[in-house]
């Protein structure tokens, strides 16, 4: 017994060691796999790092276009804005001048019929005190004669 617990033994020995060498083994692989695995898995991360960096550096000259075409369009509305503002201006102010140039011309012309008017009232008054004028100088002269008449016939 002792020789079949000895083989025993060392068969026993024998597959322990059988089964170090394989566990080593597949621990090796493993190993191995694993560090594939951590390559590839920081390989995928690195990718996916630059991916992000590449859109977000594209996302931010795509904002800052579109924030450039968007400065020009406003700028351009504005400077349409400022035209039309411009040109409104300009015609509402030869539309007041315009005006003005009629009200100067009716003003002016109504100035020159009064004064038109007011010189023939003038000389009409003129002509009136003109006439009541010499019907008083008349009246008195017939006064006058009356009376030298009265003291010629009394004296």
């Amino acid at each position: 017994m002792p020789s079949e617990t000895s083989s025993s033994l060392g068969a026993s020995t024998t597959e322990d060691l059988r089964l170090r060498n394989y566990r080593a083994s597949i621990q090796q692989k493993n190993d191995i796999e694993l560090r594939e695995i951590q390559n590839r898995h920081d390989d995928d991360i690195q990718r996916v790092t630059d991916t992000q960096a590449q859109q977000m550096g594209d996302l931010k000259r795509a904002y800052e276009v579109q924030i450039s075409q968007e400065a020009e369009h406003l700028e351009e509305k504005l400077h349409q804005a400022r035209l039309t503002t411009e040109q409104r201006v300009e015609a509402e102010k030869k539309a007041a001048e315009s005006q003005l140039s009629k009200l100067k011309a009716v003003h002016q012309q109504r100035i020159e019929d009064y004064k038109k008017n007011a010189e023939e009232e003038l000389l009409r008054l003129r002509k009136t005190a003109q006439a009541n004028a010499e019907l008083i100088h008349d009246r008195e002269r017939k006064l006058a004669r009356k009376e030298r008449e009265k003291e010629g016939a009394q004296s």
